[in-house]
Formats: C-alpha cells, sequence, structure tokens
C-alpha cells in the first residue's frame, strides 16, 4: 500500500508532557487556510507517493527514543486506510497513537475509535462553525462539498469526541489572526461548541512568515500575550469549566 507522505520528523517535541513522537506528515488537505504553514503539502502530489513498508521502517528506526506516533499534514484522515494501517503497527509496538485534525473526516475518526487506536486528538477548530465566517477562514467549500456539509462533519467530530472524552486526551486548537479571526464574539462562539468536552483548549497567535498561503498576512503583526490574556479571561468568565492556554507569542 503507498500513501501521498510529505515528511516524517524522526524526534519532534508534543504538547504532551514527557512525550517524545514521531510525526508524520501525510500530504493533501481539504482546506486552503490563509495562513497555513503547510502550504508545500496541500496537494496530492505524485513526488510524496511512498510505500508504508518505507513509513514503517522510520517508525522502528525510532524506538525506544519515542513515546508516541503522531499522524499530521496536510489533514491524515482524508487518507483513511494508510492512517488505520500505520496506526495499526505503532500500536503493535506498544507507541502511543495521536493524530492531528480539522475535524472534517469523522468516519476516520471513529474507525481509529472503534479499534481502539487513538490516545490522542489535537483538533484545530479553525472559526466558528457558522457558514460565511468558516468559508473565509478556511475558503474549505468547493462545489463538490459545501461549507455547511464540512460544518456539520466537525460537529460530528466533536460529538464522537466527546462521547469517547474518558478514554482519549484531547487538545482543542484555534490560531487567532489579526483581521480575520480575532473578534471577541467569533472566539466564544468555539469556546460555545466545546464547552461540555473535556480538553485543553489552546489559543495560539498568528506568526507573521513568507510561507503562509496568503502573502497578504506576511506583514500582520502577532497579536500580542495582553491581548491573548484578555479573550481567555472573557471565554472563562462566561465557561468557567474551560480549562485555556495560551501559546507564547
Amino acid at each position: 500500500m503507498q500513501a501521498y507522505i510529505g515528511g516524517i520528523i524522526p524526534l519532534s517535541e508534543t504538547s504532551l508532557p514527557n512525550k517524545v513522537c514521531t510525526k508524520i506528515l501525510f500530504a493533501g488537505c481539504d482546506f486552503c487556510c490563509h495562513y497555513c504553514y503547510s502550504n508545500d503539502i496541500l496537494d496530492f502530489r505524485e513526488e510524496f507517493l511512498k510505500d508504508l513498508k518505507e513509513v514503517k521502517n522510520e517508525i522502528i528506526k525510532n524506538f525506544g527514543f519515542v513515546d508516541a506516533v503522531i499522524f499530521s499534514g496536510g489533514e491524515p484522515c482524508l487518507q483513511r486506510q494508510a492512517l488505520l494501517t500505520l496506526a495499526r503497527f505503532a500500536k503493535k509496538q506498544g507507541l502511543s497513537v495521536g493524530v492531528e485534525t480539522n475535524g472534517s473526516k469523522p468516519y476516520s475518526i471513529k474507525s481509529l475509535i472503534n479499534e481502539n487506536l487513538l490516545d490522542f486528538v489535537f483538533m484545530d477548530i479553525k472559526a466558528p462553525l457558522k457558514k460565511n465566517i468558516f468559508q473565509k477562514v478556511t475558503k474549505s467549500g468547493t462545489f463538490f462539498k459545501t461549507a455547511e456539509e464540512i460544518i456539520g462533519n466537525i460537529s460530528q467530530t466533536l460529538k464522537l469526541l466527546k462521547e469517547n472524552q474518558n478514554k482519549i486526551q484531547i487538545e482543542i486548537r484555534t490560531t487567532i489572526v489579526p483581521g480575520l479571526i480575532f473578534r471577541k464574539e467569533d472566539i466564544l462562539e468555539i469556546a460555545k461548541e466545546i464547552n461540555e468536552l473535556n480538553c485543553r483548549w489552546v489559543l495560539q497567535p498568528f506568526k507573521s512568515s513568507k510561507g503562509t498561503l496568503d502573502p497578504i498576512l506576511n506583514s500582520i503583526e502577532s497579536p500580542t500575550k495582553k491581548f491573548l490574556e484578555n479573550i481567555k479571561k472573557v471565554c472563562q468568565k462566561k465557561y468557567s469549566n474551560l480549562r485555556i492556554d495560551i501559546k507564547a507569542v
């Protein structure tokens, strides 16, 4: 079996305490976010095709140095069979398994959960689950799939995570981007969606880079720590159960 693999990071730090992982970057994504830093692996290009035996060998090579394998991208859940195959393999090696996802493919998440393959989920909620702002941020709606359908799928993924929150460690991430996703009312909408989920919510600041998909963002300054702290305070005032952390600016 082959898969579109954009890269492999043998030893990578994680946000999990005392966890070092091998990170497998799946190529291809169904979102086209303005501030994406991984736009070099957003497409399914022939050059990314890799036999899964090679990927398994990379996992074995780092055995003894890592605690987990995390599948990222791109969007790993677009290649369900390859994802399941590699997750099964990692589990057989006694490693924990995590997925970084935008949540648009609940069936892939459900398959991992059904086989008890999933220990961690790092889910990016890019914008409030409302058509106009969501489409503006993600540019994910197409002729074949509308923004409403994608939002519905993300809601299904959140429901799945809520149903399995006692056996999966969940981290929700939202990137605060000045001029795009930064208004308090929008962040509060996201807070409302995850309020009943046992998770850690990380507010991470956009960092300008020449590698972003939208070059207009290259000159935008990162939100200040004070701005992020204010957003956190507003969210926790209304939803006191939320565990919110701020990633360093």
